[in-house]
């Protein structure tokens, strides 16, 4: 193929720009919908043999004497494939952040106790208490691992290639990061630590996608010493266009199949991760790539100042 990507740079460095700004404007307006991993709460899980609705259970939970516990609650139905094939009905619960104990017995087993006297075969999982120190302490570790990845990022592609390379590859991670979260800000889907997760899966995507692309922009510089750098970047990624469709295409399937039928506990995940693959294809086809000849040219231009002044500097005296 010959698709002139480099010509219309550009137009992809605004629709990028805009990406970008309706993200962080997003973020600031509406913000995340962070899960109770990084704002505190209380979660449990649910199970019996007899038939119900989220309604029912939702009843329940709003009865007096639990009222005050679960007065900000959400319930969530498990699907099938995430109870793996199980006959039984289950709930995922949370709610606000919950005492260890009421009395002499603990939150979660009066909750089963009176679940038992509607629903014989009743049983709570897993309930876990998420306090406000450790939510800040998970929200400081996810960060620190997003940032400590990129300075990673730019010191290997700095030693491998130059830093150039580093910087046009941290631009496409923080357009593809930032648009990821913008979208999350839109939806206000649950902001996870599996949110995170898939996060740092498309950061490692995107750059492997964008380092293909980088290598074979070195490689034609030595073997297309007389061509203009526009002509090498366009040929490069041409060169590279089939590489990256196919494994972009082939990198979605399963991750669109798990998002249509994997059930509730990967669903943010995998659309965290469609977003990034789809985005990360075009940032470092649309973005990255043309970003080297915006900086080739600056440097030249520079250049080109420096040594005018020079000749003038030199005439004078």
């Amino acid at each position: 193929m010959n698709l002139n990507f480099v010509g219309n740079r550009i137009t992809f460095y605004i629709l990028s720009s805009i990406l970008i700004i309706a993200s962080v404007g997003l973020l600031i307006s509406q913000g995340l919908n962070f899960g109770i991993e990084f704002k505190s709460g209380s979660v449990f899980r649910l199970s019996f043999q007899e038939e119900a609705t989220v309604d029912d259970v939702r009843k329940i939970l709003e009865l007096d004497k639990f009222k005050k516990y679960f007065q900000k609650s959400q319930v969530q139905e498990i699907s099938a494939a995430d109870a793996i094939g199980s006959s039984q009905k289950e709930f995922f619960v949370t709610s606000d952040f919950i005492a260890g104990n009421t009395g002499a017995e603990s939150i979660d087993r009066l909750v089963e106790q009176e679940f038992k006297s509607i629903y014989s075969s009743a049983k709570i999982h897993e309930f876990n208490n998420i306090g406000p120190a450790i939510g800040d302490d998970l929200k400081e570790a996810a960060i620190f691992s997003i940032i400590f990845s990129i300075f990673v990022i730019i010191f290997y592609i700095s030693v491998r290639f130059e830093f150039q390379y580093s910087i046009v590859s941290i631009v496409a991670l923080v357009h593809d990061v930032m648009f990821v979260l913008g979208i999350f800000a839109l939806t206000q889907r649950e902001f996870s630590a599996s949110t995170i997760a898939a996060i740092l899966t498309i950061i490692g995507y995107s750059l492997n996608d964008t380092i293909v692309i980088l290598d074979r922009i070195r490689e034609n510089v030595r073997l297309m010493r007389k061509d203009s750098i526009d002509h090498i970047v366009n040929v490069s990624i041409n060169q590279s266009l089939s590489r990256t469709f196919y494994t972009s295409m082939t990198t979605m399937c399963p991750i669109v199949i798990l998002f249509l039928w994997g059930g509730t506990g990967v669903a943010n995940f995998t659309f965290a991760m469609l977003l990034g693959v789809i985005v990360g294809t075009y940032s470092s086809v649309c973005l990255a790539s043309p970003l080297l000849v915006t900086w080739d040219k600056n440097k030249n231009k520079k250049s080109e100042s420096v040594s005018d002044n020079t000749q003038v500097a030199a005439s004078k005296s």
